[in-house]
């Protein structure tokens, strides 16, 4: 019987756990495409915190309990970002992904690096298909002098 193989998946063991492995195809066309839609959102929302963030700075006093409003503000902030960046990730690589990258709970400097490492598997696989591209014989004979 003969075997095809279309997969071209690539996998990644987050911290060494099992339970944590994300895949997903560098070729798909369309995971690519909701990569830079996450992108543009992202920069369409840093402009959106920007605004936020000045607005916090702005804020002064104590809330019934004693508590500073600016702090209460900025944690919210913290948090929206954070449940944004989480579900652009499952919007992205599939329902679950923010989990299994984020076991532990979201941080800024995971995310980052985490997507980070992503994109040299898209770079990787991009410059491979150049090279094989570049490298292809193209069927034509030289002629001989």
């Amino acid at each position: 019987m003969e075997k095809l193989t279309l997969s071209k998946r690539t996998e990644i063991m987050v911290d060494d756990d099992e339970a944590r492995v994300i895949r997903f195809n560098t070729e798909d066309v369309h995971l690519r495409a909701r990569l830079f839609g996450l992108a543009k959102d992202a920069a369409r929302k840093q402009k959106e915190v920007e605004a936020k963030t000045a607005e916090i700075d702005a804020i002064e006093g104590e809330d019934e309990n004693g508590f500073p409003i600016q702090v209460d503000a900025s944690v919210s902030l913290m948090v929206e970002l954070a449940d944004y960046f989480m579900a652009g990730l499952d919007d992205v690589f599939g329902e679950g992904t923010s989990a299994k990258v984020f076991a532990d709970g979201f941080d800024f400097e995971s995310f980052t690096t985490f997507l980070s490492f992503v994109l040299t598997k898209f770079e990787a696989k991009s410059n491979a298909k150049i090279e094989e591209r570049l490298n292809k014989p193209t069927g034509k004979k030289k002629a001989m002098k």
